[in-house]
């Protein structure tokens, strides 16, 4: 299957010289989280709503120029795995597809959901393998701190709860109301017989007011059902000894994995890196896989990305996560810094004491069922 097949061929674009405010118009209209930047029949970039969602910015005033950046492109003939792959390493959500030089369609991360399932494997695996840990903002919250949470986190999407309910999430759709002024509202409080109103600041604007229903699935879901979900929604959100999060980014390195055979290593985010810095990753990550050969059998892969969160001068701050299976489970690591190695070394050690003690568990149990069928 190529990328032909999949791809959408209706093209919602914006020009370089049209404000923001015109763009976040079009992204929340279309519910869609970039636009593809074009100067009459030539793409000029991109147009990313994380990339501007945490800037202050006069959406009504900037220029959709001073905000395009280069995005790679898939030629319309690559086969489905090449566009999941391109996905995961540029951390797009979608990418332009191209034919000859020329756009004629873009591919995303919901299209290739409508066909993952003939892809990848362990369908009938529990979702909560590949549900990594959410952050989440309490329902008295306000704008100010689901903000800091993305720049600080690296993260999209933020489920609002009471307790141990859940109330709503905030992704970066909502946050369009804010860049357009919408999100300066009145709150009112006081008695039955009187309200009082008062104007709050941008920052202050509670997340109720920008909240969206929640999808929440039982921990009896499976991944292929949680592939059915992500056609139509952004993520589902997982309650299984605390509040988990799935995105369309969790099916895709599965994907990816899929037709591989043996221990497949997968290492993303590093394309604009220097030579060096891919070199000490590499050697840190073989060190790791080594070193996890000797705990758990039958490794099946690692995956490791890396991603570029912001700079603070010459210094830029990473978000690395990484994913692991074997024989012994599924483990999830997650962790940020302003050194990079420093940053993979914690999660590694988070994850090796996870896999020591899922492992240690695995052989008792098997110990005892021993002992006690001799026992018979």
């Amino acid at each position: 299957m190529n990328v032909r097949e999949l791809m959408t061929k209706n093209i919602i674009s914006v020009r370089p010289d049209e404000h923001v405010s015109q763009a976040l118009g079009k992204m929340e209209r279309h519910k869609i989280h970039q636009l593809p930047v074009m100067s009459g029949e030539n793409l000029y970039g991109i147009i990313e709503l994380r990339k501007i969602v945490t800037q202050r910015i006069d959406a009504s005033s900037a220029k959709v120029e001073n905000f395009a950046t280069n995005v790679p492109n898939i030629d319309v003939n690559a086969n489905v795995e090449s566009a999941a792959q391109l996905l995961l390493t540029s951390a797009m959500r979608a990418v332009p597809v191209t034919d000859a030089g020329k756009i004629v369609g873009i591919i995303s991360e919901t299209d290739i959901m409508k066909v993952a399932k003939q892809f990848i494997r362990g369908l009938d695996n529990s979702a909560s393998q590949i549900a990594g840990a959410a952050e989440c903002i309490d329902k008295r919250g306000n704008f100010g701190q689901v903000k800091k949470l993305f720049i600080e986190k690296n993260v999209s999407r933020v489920p609002i709860t009471d307790g141990e309910k859940i109330e709503g999430v905030i992704g970066t759709l909502e946050m369009i109301k804010i860049l357009t002024g919408r999100g300066t509202m009145e709150v009112r409080g006081g008695t039955q017989e009187k309200a009082a109103r008062e104007k709050v600041g941008l920052e202050e604007t509670p997340v109720t007011a920008l909240m969206r229903p929640a999808l929440v699935a039982g921990t009896n879901k499976k991944i292929g059902d949680i592939i059915d979900l992500l056609k139509t929604n952004e993520e589902v959100i997982v309650q299984d000894g605390g509040v988990k999060i799935i995105t369309h980014k969790d099916i895709l390195e599965l994907f990816v994995q899929a037709p591989q055979k043996g221990v497949y290593v997968q290492i993303t985010g590093m394309q604009d890196e220097s030579i060096e810095f891919k070199a000490r990753m590499d050697i840190a990550v073989t060190d790791f896989v080594k070193k996890m050969a000797k705990i758990t059998p039958r490794i099946e892969y690692l995956a490791v990305h890396v991603d570029k969160m912001h700079k603070q001068g010459p210094k830029a701050k990473y978000s690395i996560r990484a994913r692991f299976k074997s024989s012994t489970g599924f483990f999830i690591s997650h962790s940020w810094g302003w050194k990079p190695i420093d940053v993979l070394q914690e999660v590694f050690s988070d994850m090796e004491k996870e896999v020591v003690h899922k492992s240690s568990k695995v052989k008792t149990d098997t110990k005892r069922r021993r002992m006690m069928r001799k026992g018979r």
